[in-house]
């Protein structure tokens, strides 16, 4: 009972493709939040659509690469366990870092075009992304007790652990429109979207261990849904094999249209006073039907002996006699592959963003940002508090301070040049990452280049203020001494 598929990887998270042609405008992080004259700030709040250009075309820009600690591994050590027909060693080594963590979370977004224009009646922007999403919360007592090596974990008998899983490709067609409604002082944003479903994943697996006549399993129940274009050797209602992408080619799976949702983005951007700016935006409120190439493994029922542990009268707890338990290589043992006959629905992970930003002066701002990212059994936060520095009109540095998730050692830093059309950029949430990745629980690195052809749009022009009239010259004093006629 195997899925056959020596594609997975490049399927579930097909916009790697674009990682690796490095056209991705990827956000993994926060730190650019604040810097002013940030090109891609209306992917944050489509309220700053109002700061855009006065015309923008771009086609598959170098906009931005980013990636994580453990993210970037997680979703295919997971494929690996699910669908492959052996499981290797560095499987089963990332599973064992991926239960200490909280949860592993990986976002990829590429902006294939983007087209925006300024007008009189306010900004409006058309683009199309492709984006994809990979959130697993796997750390709890049972996984721990399965897997760490330590040999010092317990179980309870009958206590349930959930292994909530999403992974999420789809296209995006949207557009957006923002307009200033106080002048110098308010600015709102929306982005109506279109999305259209590639593959998904989603888990309600549950997992305990149970006593029979004193023999301990491990017993689970719940189901993986997932869609993705594949054949499968039905006979009878039964299927034992499922080959993915058999009989398609990556384009048809590139340009499936079947699976279609809508959702919304929302923004302000409110200047409390000369000093102090308010922002808030919340993106992807919507969610998507999928309808073609729907398949379930049902995991009700599944049974697998756990040997060499026994159970402390004392604690009420199971305990290992030995350092691993190898459930993981006979996964396959404990579901059922079965065709899903209905239409099923998944929820965008919807992000909220909140930051206050206080100017010090024309060279120095302070700001504080939370991010909260609302997945069902899978929401985290995170928060930034940033300092950015104008060095020159070229030259931003921005660092600060970030707590991710349940990662507190972290000290993000960023650089933003500007000349003429372009602008670079690179930066890291966690930069001790880079030194002492030990210390640190969590990493991430985005770097980027914008060409923007036109200049923003300036509304009201400073002027240099000049007096109704011209001052006469002071005319000079003679050295004579002598007296102007008709002078009294």
């Amino acid at each position: 009972m195997k899925i056959r598929t020596s594609k997975v990887r490049s399927i579930f998270l097909l916009t790697a493709f674009s990682i690796l042609s490095l056209t991705s405008w990827a956000q993994s992080n926060i730190l650019f939040y604040h810097t002013d004259g940030f090109y891609n700030a209306p992917n944050y709040n489509p309220a700053s659509l109002t700061k855009q250009k006065n015309f923008t075309f771009n086609i598959f820009p170098m906009a931005g690469v980013g990636y994580s600690y453990n993210n970037r591994e997680a979703f295919n050590m997971v494929s690996d366990i699910l669908f492959s027909e052996d499981v290797t060693d560095e499987s089963k080594e990332l599973f064992r870092k991926l239960i200490k963590k909280d949860v592993s979370y990986n976002y990829v977004e590429t902006n294939l075009i983007n087209l925006g224009i300024n007008s009189a009646y306010g900004s409006f922007d058309f683009q199309i992304k492709e984006k994809a999403y990979a959130l697993m919360r796997y750390g709890g007592e049972f996984s721990r007790f399965l897997m760490d090596t330590t040999g010092l974990e317990t179980a309870r008998l009958e206590q349930i652990q959930e292994f909530p899983t999403v992974g999420l490709h789809l296209r995006e067609y949207s557009l957006g429109y923002a307009n200033e409604i106080i002048r110098n002082k308010l600015d709102i944003g929306v982005r109506l979207k279109l999305y259209y479903g590639k593959s998904f994943l989603t888990s309600t697996v549950e997992g305990q261990m149970i006593d029979e006549n004193s023999t301990y399993y491990a017993k689970s129940q719940g189901d993986v849904f997932f869609s993705i274009p594949a054949a499968d050797n039905e006979q009878n209602g039964v299927i034992t094999k499922i080959a993915v992408m058999d009989g398609y080619s990556v384009m048809d799976y590139v340009f499936n249209r079947k699976n279609s949702g809508f959702g919304l983005d929302l923004g302000i951007n409110w200047k409390i006073n000369p000093y102090l700016t308010f922002t808030a935006s919340v993106l992807d409120l919507g969610e998507i039907t999928w309808k073609e190439y729907l398949y379930k493994l049902n995991f009700d029922g599944g049974l697998y002996e756990i040997q060499n542990v026994h159970l402390d009268p004392d604690r009420n707890v199971l305990i290992k006699e030995t350092d691993e338990v190898n459930l993981v290589d006979n996964i396959d043992q404990l579901f059922e592959i079965a065709n899903q006959q209905n239409q099923y629905k998944t929820k965008i992970p919807t992000t909220f963003y909140a930051g206050l930003n206080y100017k010090l002066s024309e060279s120095l701002s302070l700001g504080i940002v939370n991010r909260y990212i609302q997945v069902e059994k899978m929401g985290h936060n995170s928060f930034s508090a940033l300092a950015n520095y104008k060095r020159s009109d070229k030259l931003t540095i921005i660092a600060g301070l970030g707590v991710y998730g349940t990662s507190f050692k972290n000290i993000p830093i960023g650089i933003q040049y500007r000349w003429r059309a372009a602008q670079f950029y690179i930066g890291t949430d966690n930069v001790l990452s880079l030194f002492a990745p030990d210390f640190s629980d969590y990493s991430s690195l985005t770097f980027g280049v914008d060409f923007n052809l036109f200049g923003p749009k300036v509304k009201y022009k400073k002027v240099k203020y000049l007096p109704f009239f011209k001052l006469k010259k002071q005319r000079r004093k003679r050295s004579d001494g002598l007296i102007f006629k008709g002078s009294s």
